[in-house]
Order: C-alpha cells, then structure tokens, then sequence
C-alpha cells in the first residue's frame, strides 16, 4: 500500500513562500502530538551500580538470544556477585537510552519516547590515532571512513570522527549529518612523526626499546657503527672507550623510548577524554580505534601504560562503551632493510631484535580491544566489511548491573570481570575485563566539557541565575531534558537577503510552572547561539516568551507547546545551532543543537533548499505584511510528530535549474522515497514538476500533500529527489519524521 501522494495547490505554495521571506521572527502556539510512554516504569537505585553489557555468541558466531539472569555466573576478581539489574537490550532502539537509565537510576531515560518508535539510532565513533598513523594507512583510513559514511550509516546514528591530535577540532563532535562528517574526514592530514631517530646509523623504534631493556645485541651493533665511523674519520690514531660509547647507544635509545611514551600516553589521554564525554550519551557506544600501532613494553614504563590503559577500560566499563581496533597498516613486513631504516647487519644481530616486532607493536591495539570487549582486526588490508560485521555483531547485548561491596568501592585496585553462562561451555562471552574499585564518576555532572569532541565558542561567562543556566546548556556537550525542548533548522534563499536560516524551537508548555494556583503567567528564557565550522560564534539571540495558563480543557489536548522562529541571513557553509530554554519559575532547562550546510548557491549547481514539512496556516491572529498585503503565517513542523492516519505536506524550493536563465524552460522531474530503518517503504515514479506562467523560475518551490494511514506508526525517512533534464543533473533532500 502506498499513500496518497497530491500536489500542492497553487494558493498554498504562493502564500508559503511570502512568508518564508519575511524575516520578522515570531512566536506560536501550536498543539503538538504528546508522546509520554506509561508502559514502562525506570527502576531506582540508591547506591552506585557497576554495569556491563555482555554479549553472547554460539559456535557459528550468532547472538545467543533468550538468556535468563539466573543463567549469568558474575564474578568480580573470583569472587560471586549478585545481579541487580538485567535486561535485553538492542542498541539504537527506541528504548535503549532508558534501559540503561534504569540500570544506573538515572532520571536522563525518562524522556518520552515517541509512540511506535523503533530505532533511536546507533552511537559510533571513530578514533582515528594520527599520531601513530603514516601516510599509507591514513589514505586506507579515510578510504574506509568515506565507504561507511556513504554506504553504512544509517538515519539518526550518531557518529562522530574524532583524531588523537585534535586536528579535526570543532567538527569532532556527534553528528547525523553527512556534509559534518564528510568535512571532518577533509580535515585528517598525517601528523610528522616526532620521534623518529634522525643520527646515523638509524636506530628504529623497536629496536631502541629492545635496547633499554637489555638486548646487548642490538646495542654492540651500534656501538660498532659508531666506533668505526669514529675511527675512520675523527681519530685513526687513538682509542675509544666502548664502555663510554655503549652509555650513548644507550641515551639515544632512552631518548626515543621517552618520546613513543610521550605520544602513546597522548593518543590514550584523547582516549580518555572522549570515553568520559560520551557519558552524555545513554546506551552502548561503539569505538573503532585506527592506528598503525603503538609500544606499551619499554623499561620501567609498562606499570605507567598499564595503569594507563587499564583507566580506559574501567571508562569503558562505566560508559557502555566497546572498543574495536584496527591495524591500519594492513598487511606489512616489520623488516625494512630496504627502505634504509636499519643499518647494515651482516652478523644478523638485529635478527633477535626484530622478532615479534609486528607483533609487540600490536599488544596496546590488542589490549584496548579484548579489556573493553571488543575485537582487533589485523593483517588485512580492507576493512570495511569487517567494520559492518562488528555493528551488526554488537546491535545486540544483554545489561547487567551489580552492586559492589565495600572492598570493591574503594579506590586504586583494579577489578577483574568474569562472566559465563552456567553449564554453557559452547558459548563465547564478549564483555569489559574489569574496572577500577572506586573509580572516578562519568555522569554528565562530571564530565568535562573541554574534552576533544566538545570544543564550543560558547563563553563559560561568570554569568549568574538564569543566564548561568542557559550558558551552561549551550555548553553542554548533550542535551539537557529538563524542559522538553524541540529544534528544527532550515534554509531558503530569500531575495535582497540571500541564504536564511531559520532555527525554531518548540517548548513543552505543560510542565511549566504556573504559579501555585496554576493561574499566571509562565515565562521561558530563550537564548541561542550559531557557530561555524571552526566553532566561532556567526550569530546568537535572546528572548523571553510569556505563556498563559492551559485553559481548564487543556487535559484533552496532547501536549500543548509553544514554537519560537529566529532567522538570520549566513553566508554559505557548515554551522551548528545551540538553543537553550528555561522556565523561569521552577528553573526547568532544555536544550537542542543540530548542524546545517548552507550551500553556495553561486555555484550554479543544482540546489534543493531545506525540505520542510507540516506546514500549516496558523490563523487570522498571526498575519504578516508582504508587498503591501498581508497573509497567514505558515508554521512548520518543528518536532515533525504527525498522528497516523492524518496528512503531512512538505515543500522545498529548486534553485539554478537549468534554463532559469531565460535560455529554455525548465524541465524538472520530481521522485519521492520513504523509508524506515533503512528500509523503502515508498518510491513513487518521477513526476513533472510543473512551473507557473510569470513565475520566478530563479526559485521553483515544489510540495505535496502525503496521506500517512497506510503507513503503520514509527520512525521513518522522506527523501525528495529533482531531476533536472536539460543538465542531466539532480539534487536531493532528506529530513526524518515521526508516526504516532
């Protein structure tokens, strides 16, 4: 079954865009769908939980599903633990987040979920480790990247692109939107290697940690390069002290082993920070870890990798997240003879040496991996498949939660994690192997805002009271739930004015506080802020609106809100918007943010404006003066929730097609697509779109009108594709909806 797919009526896309151009920002009430889930409750607890997700897995490598937490054998350093939470979870599903809220009592999952709503989207990051990636593999990396971005990611996953070095900056940050990551990927160069030995003979790496630990070997070969450059050229005649030589092979060595210290403990540090920041976000978190390797075994520096990696892991632990790790060098030879990296050996001394190098050069990719419960792929030169095999082999897990003991709250001691399935010794458990007894906190109070996937030009002002409050929310590297807070973004180019954006914010006006008696006023401080790509501000604005009190029928209307528009004219480019709200009486706080491109319409390419959909006349009460004349407003959908069976009308605006210039007419071809989960659900055969006598064929607008009752209620995707046939060119654009 498909549904009813009819055209715009003249009337509504010319009045439409009269408003559109009329920059004067406004503030609507408008009625919009509620979505309060009563069908589960979030369980409470008082004490701290220690949590994991566990994934179980049959000898053919299929998810193991109907396990029971009887079935569970938990035991924290040997020890038996007693389960007190447990639950089937699939991740990016609707109800993960609050799952997982329930697990640690936290009161972040119990935003409502919207009614029929499977998929929530899955959380991804890549940590690309640049400072131990050379040119080859970077080029294999970002080749990778580009083929999940285009061909695996799906709608509402939110991915993040972030560099050890920080190279990637304000873009580095959870994103749905393609052209952010796409332009984050545009932003990995290779990182010139700091340590690399630079005096003759070349002493590698490997080998200058084989050194410091006692390979004689090794060592004699150098101090026989030395000596007998020494002699040759500087002092035929005299002596030279070995001892004194072999002190400075020994220096030299100590100096590179210092420095591999130095950036393996940076690239683990970013590790850490992004693991913490992540908090934020309920549910698994998903880490694939690319780098071409690094050194946790020199001299005297193991304890300080170990304590090192074992933090990331007990991170890890706490914030659901799994690391996978990827050897980006493929395959490769350790040997480099070759490429003249080592010096000539014809005793073979460094033979001992070399052996394993590949190997131990992998220990911290293989141990970020198998610590956190995740996998590490090596040798292979592509890895993209590999990559869509771990998602789909993780989208499913079961949580478990315990209380910890006494012993096992105090700090400092590291807790080794085993769990089985009783009387199941077929079947493999994938999970986090431990965590650290007392081990900082990493909820969103804690968490610090300045870590690499949150670099904001939102000032942490001395600011008091409610602009502290909405300082704090533009700042925050995740919403804030405190007062249901909707944001929707477009842009339109608007004539005399160029590109416009338009953010509009929706607030929950049925949780406001009214006063005790429930009859004043309410009042919501707005403030908002626009950055650009490098994350400076490109505009902001503030506001206070006044609701009155909900009319005593206001029981029978679901979830009353109130929209506010702010526009502004943007030069072509990548921004995102942060807006914040407040309820003024009970302090209540909500916050959205989301990305946009705004593209460079000078180009002359063929461009779409911003797909908007729900628009509907608001009435008499809220006309606009254009041209002399006045006309309804038309407000858009902001949380675009439409109830099954009514109608949802969309329109974007078709700039430089081709023949605008006079040349010929247009000749446009319009296809629409829904999906769900991926998933076509509609794909209408290509319609002509038809362009009005006397029109301004510089914007062609084009809309229609979809009956939603054939479709049942959730998530789903609508994509709407122009065909310019006299270029041969097309543009798209795609925005997400909701069926309740």
């Amino acid at each position: 079954m498909t549904p009813t797919i009819k055209i715009f009526s003249k009337r509504i896309v010319y009045l439409t865009l009269l408003t559109l151009i009329a920059l004067v920002s406004t503030a609507v009430a408008q009625q919009t769908p509620q979505s309060q889930d009563q069908t589960e409750d979030v369980l409470r607890i008082n004490t701290e939980l220690v949590q994991t997700g566990v994934t179980v897995f049959d000898k053919q490598g299929k998810f193991v599903e109907g396990l029971k937490p009887e079935q569970f054998d938990i035991k924290v350093d040997g020890k038996p633990v007693q389960v007190s939470f447990f639950d089937r979870v699939v991740a990016g599903s609707a109800k993960e987040e609050k799952q997982v809220a329930g697990a640690v009592g936290s009161d972040k999952g119990k935003q409502a979920i919207p009614a029929g709503a499977s998929y929530r989207g899955r959380t991804i990051i890549f940590f690309v480790d640049d400072l131990h990636l050379s040119l080859s593999s970077l080029g294999r990396t970002r080749s990778a990247l580009t083929y999940f971005l285009e061909n695996q990611m799906m709608p509402r996953d939110q991915v993040a692109f972030v560099s050890a070095s920080g190279q990637i900056g304000f873009l580095q940050q959870f994103t749905d939107n393609k052209a952010v990551l796409r332009a984050a990927l545009a932003r990995l160069r290779q990182i010139p290697d700091t340590v690399k030995d630079t005096d003759q003979p070349p002493m590698p790496e490997f080998v200058a940690l084989r050194i410091i630990n006692g390979d004689r070997d090794a060592a004699d070969l150098y101090v026989d390069k030395i000596i007998e450059g020494f002699f040759n050229s500087k002092a035929p005649n005299r002596a030279v002290n070995r001892n004194a030589v072999y002190e400075m092979v020994k220096t030299r060595a100590n100096h590179i082993a210092h420095g591999l210290e130095s950036v393996a403990g940076q690239s683990l540090n970013s590790l850490e920070n992004l693991l913490r920041t992540s908090a934020q976000v309920l549910g698994r978190k998903l880490v694939f870890f690319i780098s071409d390797g690094f050194y946790i075994n020199a001299k005297n520096s193991s304890s300080a990798a170990n304590s090192q990696l074992q933090r990331v892991t007990d991170i890890a632990t706490r914030t659901g997240s799994v690391i996978y790790t990827i050897d980006a060098r493929g395959l490769f030879a350790p040997m480099a003879d070759a490429t003249g990296d080592r010096p000539f050996d014809p005793k073979g001394r460094l033979d001992a040496a070399s052996t394993g190098e590949g190997i131990l050069s992998q220990d911290g990719l293989n141990a970020l991996a198998g610590d956190t419960g995740g996998r590490f792929l090596r040798n292979q030169n592509y890895f993209d498949s590999w990559v869509a095999r771990m998602l789909d082999e993780t989208s499913n897990y079961y949580l478990l939660a315990w209380r910890p003991d006494v012993e096992d709250q105090k700090g400092g001691k590291y807790k080794q994690i085993e769990v089985s399935v009783k009387d199941r010794p077929d079947l493999t458990v994938r999970l986090p192997r431990g965590f650290l007894a007392g081990g900082a906190s990493v909820d969103a109070k804690s968490t610090d805002a300045k870590s690499s996937t949150t670099d904001t030009a939102t000032p942490a002002a001395a600011a008091k009271g409610p602009d502290a409050a909405l300082i704090s929310a533009l700042g925050a590297p995740s919403a804030r739930k405190g007062l249901p807070t909707q944001l929707s973004i477009s842009f339109v180019d608007v004539p005399g004015s160029g590109t416009v954006l338009t953010a509009s914010m929706q607030m929950a006006t049925d949780i406001l506080n009214y006063g005790a008696d429930g009859k004043q006023a309410a009042a919501i401080d707005l403030a908002g802020v626009i950055l650009n790509d490098q994350g400076k501000p490109a505009g902001s604005f503030k506001n206070r609106l006044n609701v009155n009190p909900l009319p005593s029928n206001a029981g029978s209307v679901e979830n009353p809100g109130v929209i506010y528009n702010h526009r502004v004219p943007l030069k072509p480019g990548i921004y995102q918007v942060r807006v914040a709200a407040r309820d003024d009486k009970s302090g209540r706080v909500g916050s959205a943010a989301q990305w946009i491109e705004i593209p460079d319409l000078s180009t002359k390419r063929l461009t779409l404006s911003s797909l908007m959909v729900g628009g509907q006349f608001v009435g008499s009460g809220q006309k606009q003066t254009t041209n002399g004349g006045t006309v309804d407003q038309v407000q858009f959908s902001v949380d675009r929730r439409f109830a099954r069976g009514s109608h949802m009308s969309f329109l974007t605006i078709i700039y430089n097609a081709a023949g605008s210039n006079g040349s010929s007419a247009p000749n446009l071809e319009a296809q629409i697509e829904i999906t769900r989960d991926g998933q076509t659900i509609i794909n209408s055969p290509g319609r002509k779109v038809s362009v009005e006598a006397n029109a301004d064929i510089t914007r062609i607008p084009y809309g229609a009108d979809l009956a939603l009752k054939t479709l049942p209620a959730g998530r789903y995707l609508l994509k709407v594709t122009i065909t310019d046939r006299n270029s041969n060119t097309m543009a798209s654009q795609q925005v997400g909806f909701d069926i309740e």
